[in-house]
Protein backbone atom coordinates (compact mmCIF):
# COMPACT_ATOMS: atom_id res chain seq x y z
CA UNK A 1 0.00 0.00 0.00
CA UNK A 2 1.23 3.52 -0.47
CA UNK A 3 1.84 5.31 2.35
CA UNK A 4 -0.19 8.21 0.95
CA UNK A 5 -3.35 5.64 1.45
CA UNK A 6 -2.13 5.22 4.96
CA UNK A 7 -1.14 9.13 5.74
CA UNK A 8 -4.47 10.14 4.47
CA UNK A 9 -6.78 7.96 6.02
CA UNK A 10 -5.11 7.45 9.18
CA UNK A 11 -5.30 11.38 9.59
CA UNK A 12 -8.73 11.33 9.45
CA UNK A 13 -10.01 12.13 12.67
CA UNK A 14 -12.98 10.09 13.55
CA UNK A 15 -13.86 11.29 16.95
CA UNK A 16 -17.44 12.63 15.89
CA UNK A 17 -18.75 9.52 14.59
CA UNK A 18 -17.68 7.20 17.41
CA UNK A 19 -20.23 5.72 19.05
CA UNK A 20 -20.54 3.61 22.40
CA UNK A 21 -22.62 0.54 23.16
CA UNK A 22 -22.29 -0.24 26.64
CA UNK A 23 -18.09 -0.32 27.60
CA UNK A 24 -17.15 -0.39 23.84
CA UNK A 25 -16.35 2.37 21.33
CA UNK A 26 -17.23 1.98 17.81
CA UNK A 27 -16.76 3.88 14.04
CA UNK A 28 -20.42 3.59 12.36
CA UNK A 29 -19.56 1.42 9.39
CA UNK A 30 -21.89 3.86 7.21
CA UNK A 31 -19.39 7.10 7.88
CA UNK A 32 -16.26 5.10 7.93
CA UNK A 33 -17.19 3.73 4.26
CA UNK A 34 -17.93 7.50 2.91
CA UNK A 35 -14.58 8.86 4.25
CA UNK A 36 -12.94 5.88 2.50
CA UNK A 37 -15.12 6.71 -0.85
CA UNK A 38 -14.52 10.23 -0.64
CA UNK A 39 -10.72 9.73 -0.27
CA UNK A 40 -10.56 6.78 -2.75
CA UNK A 41 -13.50 6.94 -4.91
CA UNK A 42 -12.65 3.20 -6.74
CA UNK A 43 -12.49 1.91 -3.00
CA UNK A 44 -14.87 -1.29 -2.93
CA UNK A 45 -15.28 -4.32 -0.50
CA UNK A 46 -16.83 -7.86 -0.64
CA UNK A 47 -18.48 -9.71 1.65
CA UNK A 48 -16.64 -13.31 1.89
CA UNK A 49 -17.58 -16.31 2.94
CA UNK A 50 -18.74 -16.87 6.50
CA UNK A 51 -17.28 -19.72 8.31
CA UNK A 52 -19.73 -21.91 10.73
CA UNK A 53 -18.11 -23.88 13.86
CA UNK A 54 -19.16 -26.96 15.22
CA UNK A 55 -20.33 -24.63 18.65
CA UNK A 56 -22.63 -22.86 16.35
CA UNK A 57 -20.69 -19.77 16.54
CA UNK A 58 -19.78 -17.94 13.51
CA UNK A 59 -17.15 -15.90 11.70
CA UNK A 60 -17.45 -13.05 9.39
CA UNK A 61 -14.90 -12.09 6.87
CA UNK A 62 -14.83 -8.54 4.49
CA UNK A 63 -12.08 -7.56 1.93
CA UNK A 64 -11.53 -4.27 1.12
CA UNK A 65 -9.51 -2.81 -2.20
CA UNK A 66 -7.87 0.36 -1.85
CA UNK A 67 -5.87 1.38 -5.08
CA UNK A 68 -5.26 -2.23 -6.94
CA UNK A 69 -4.19 -2.96 -2.57
CA UNK A 70 -6.79 -5.60 -0.58
CA UNK A 71 -6.51 -6.53 3.16
CA UNK A 72 -8.98 -9.08 4.38
CA UNK A 73 -10.34 -8.71 7.84
CA UNK A 74 -12.71 -11.88 10.30
CA UNK A 75 -14.92 -10.85 13.35
CA UNK A 76 -16.89 -13.34 15.20
CA UNK A 77 -20.61 -12.76 15.43
CA UNK A 78 -20.26 -10.97 18.77
CA UNK A 79 -23.60 -10.11 21.32
CA UNK A 80 -23.38 -6.91 23.27
CA UNK A 81 -21.07 -7.92 25.55
CA UNK A 82 -18.61 -9.01 22.85
CA UNK A 83 -19.03 -12.79 23.49
CA UNK A 84 -19.52 -14.80 20.65
CA UNK A 85 -23.24 -15.96 19.76
CA UNK A 86 -24.32 -19.29 18.67
CA UNK A 87 -27.31 -19.51 15.99
CA UNK A 88 -26.49 -16.29 15.58
CA UNK A 89 -29.87 -14.40 13.79
CA UNK A 90 -29.65 -12.46 10.46
CA UNK A 91 -29.60 -9.19 12.29
CA UNK A 92 -26.31 -10.19 14.56
CA UNK A 93 -24.78 -11.80 10.82
CA UNK A 94 -25.83 -7.95 9.21
CA UNK A 95 -24.48 -6.10 12.31
CA UNK A 96 -21.06 -8.14 12.41
CA UNK A 97 -20.70 -7.86 8.91
CA UNK A 98 -20.87 -3.96 8.98
CA UNK A 99 -18.57 -4.28 11.66
CA UNK A 100 -15.98 -6.15 9.97
CA UNK A 101 -16.01 -3.49 7.42
CA UNK A 102 -15.26 -1.07 9.23
CA UNK A 103 -12.49 -3.05 10.80
CA UNK A 104 -10.77 -4.22 7.83
CA UNK A 105 -11.01 -0.04 7.02
CA UNK A 106 -8.95 0.24 10.21
CA UNK A 107 -6.28 -1.53 8.37
CA UNK A 108 -5.90 0.78 5.68
CA UNK A 109 -5.64 3.65 8.40
CA UNK A 110 -9.08 4.80 8.75
CA UNK A 111 -10.18 5.25 12.82
CA UNK A 112 -7.25 2.36 13.42
CA UNK A 113 -6.34 4.38 16.68
CA UNK A 114 -10.02 3.37 18.35
CA UNK A 115 -8.69 -0.28 18.16
CA UNK A 116 -5.76 0.95 20.02
CA UNK A 117 -7.95 2.63 22.39
CA UNK A 118 -7.12 6.42 21.47
CA UNK A 119 -9.40 9.06 21.11
CA UNK A 120 -8.09 10.70 18.30
CA UNK A 121 -5.29 10.16 15.27
CA UNK A 122 -1.90 10.82 16.57
CA UNK A 123 0.20 13.26 14.86
CA UNK A 124 2.10 11.51 12.51
CA UNK A 125 5.95 11.97 13.21
CA UNK A 126 7.53 14.06 10.83
CA UNK A 127 9.51 13.18 7.86
CA UNK A 128 13.30 13.65 8.98
CA UNK A 129 14.87 11.71 5.98
CA UNK A 130 16.36 14.78 4.31
CA UNK A 131 18.06 15.65 7.52
CA UNK A 132 19.30 12.15 8.36
CA UNK A 133 20.85 12.01 4.70
CA UNK A 134 22.91 15.37 5.20
CA UNK A 135 23.72 13.63 8.91
CA UNK A 136 25.20 10.30 7.29
CA UNK A 137 26.88 12.49 3.91
CA UNK A 138 28.82 14.32 6.29
CA UNK A 139 32.53 13.72 4.78
CA UNK A 140 33.52 16.01 7.72
CA UNK A 141 33.40 16.98 11.21
CA UNK A 142 32.57 20.30 10.68
CA UNK A 143 29.80 19.64 7.83
CA UNK A 144 27.95 17.35 10.56
CA UNK A 145 28.03 19.80 13.31
CA UNK A 146 26.31 22.27 9.93
CA UNK A 147 23.77 19.72 9.61
CA UNK A 148 23.32 18.67 12.71
CA UNK A 149 22.60 22.31 13.80
CA UNK A 150 20.04 22.45 10.72
CA UNK A 151 18.48 19.62 11.71
CA UNK A 152 18.15 20.46 15.58
CA UNK A 153 16.51 23.66 14.38
CA UNK A 154 14.26 22.40 12.13
CA UNK A 155 12.50 19.55 14.00
CA UNK A 156 12.82 20.06 17.50
CA UNK A 157 10.56 17.23 17.97
CA UNK A 158 13.19 14.73 16.89
CA UNK A 159 15.94 15.42 18.50
CA UNK A 160 17.00 12.19 20.31
CA UNK A 161 16.51 10.73 16.78
CA UNK A 162 18.74 13.19 14.98
CA UNK A 163 21.30 12.84 18.10
CA UNK A 164 21.36 9.33 17.13
CA UNK A 165 22.40 9.56 13.97
CA UNK A 166 24.63 12.42 14.32
CA UNK A 167 26.68 10.41 16.96
CA UNK A 168 27.07 7.27 14.88
CA UNK A 169 28.57 9.68 12.24
CA UNK A 170 30.70 11.52 14.14
CA UNK A 171 32.36 7.92 15.59
CA UNK A 172 32.56 6.64 11.55
CA UNK A 173 34.26 10.06 10.88
CA UNK A 174 36.73 9.92 14.38
CA UNK A 175 37.57 6.31 14.04
CA UNK A 176 38.69 6.24 10.84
Amino acid sequence: MSTSVWAKLSAIDCSAHVDRKGQFSYLSWTWAFAMAKEHYPEASYTVDDDVVYPDGTMEVRCTVTIEGLSHQMWLPVLDFKNRAVSGPNAFDINSSRMRVLTKCLAMFGLGHYIYAGESTPQEAAPDISAEVDALNKSETLDQLREAFKRAWALFPNSRADLTKVKDAKKKELTDD
